[in-house]
């Protein structure tokens, strides 16, 4: 069975994708964290990675706490934060 995806979801992973980030979006209507991207990427690091980091910041993204993205905005491992943007899509 095939994945439907979202629409909004469809075109941040193309808009990522331009700018050189390779990683899954699902946006969360609703909940604690609505209004915020999951942005991941299983196969990518994230702490330390201060080149992914800059690159989600100077397209916009901010962390879930509207800060800028640090070692400790993800999960400690892998790529895979909540993040923020001015709703471009």
């Amino acid at each position: 069975m095939e994945k439907v995806y979202r629409e909004e979801n469809k075109r941040m992973a193309e808009y990522l994708k331009t700018n050189g980030i390779d990683a899954t979006p699902k946006y969360i209507f609703s909940g604690s964290m609505s209004g915020t991207w999951r942005l991941y990427n299983l196969k990518t690091k994230w702490y330390g990675n201060k080149e992914l980091q800059t690159k989600l910041t100077a397209l916009g993204f901010r962390d879930y706490n509207n800060t800028p993205f640090t070692d400790f905005s993800g999960n400690g491992g892998v790529f895979q934060v909540f993040a923020r943007i001015n709703n471009i899509l």
